[in-house]
């Protein structure tokens, strides 16, 4: 079911020497989004991971991240715009990024994470699904109350 399709590349430190100069992590989205936009998926999966010097040997994940991004694309909608949603950091070298992602048929979560091990941003992971509407449910829900607090 399409709500539930989640797809991650995680790509382990030893795979992520991706950096981009001084480039922040949101001038980096936002040009993934540009190639999206200009190019396709593929392109901008081939521009987020592409200055990796390990690009060879994760080709083949990549192929089949651009295959499943293809699959929920086509039968999403166009594509409509992408807003921030979260800024996440755990400690200050450790970043993910989460947008809500529009189309025409159904909204989608991307979320790209990067790490700086020195003075340099790197993409570290790519996720998307489609589980936004459920994960809004669970953060709605109140917390059961302990009766005996309560009395």
């Amino acid at each position: 079911m399409i709500s539930r399709f989640v797809l991650a590349l995680v790509l382990s430190l030893s795979f992520s020497s991706l950096s981009y100069s001084q480039t922040q992590p949101t001038e980096i989205v936002d040009r993934f989004f540009e190639e999206y936009n200009k190019a396709g998926s593929d392109k901008a999966i081939e521009y987020y991971f592409g200055n990796n010097k390990y690009f060879a040997e994760i080709s083949a994940g990549l192929t089949e991240v651009k295959q499943q991004l293809t699959s929920f694309l086509n039968v999403s909608g166009k594509f409509a715009g992408y807003e921030l949603l979260t800024k996440k950091y755990a400690g200050p070298n450790i970043l993910m990024l989460t947008y809500i992602v529009k189309f025409e048929r159904l909204p989608a979560t991307f979320r790209f994470s990067f790490y700086r091990p020195n003075d340099k941003w790197q993409v570290q992971n790519f996720k998307f699904d489609t589980r936004i509407f459920e994960e809004l449910e669970e953060a709605s829900r109140i917390p059961v109350l302990n009766q005996e607090h309560h009395q």
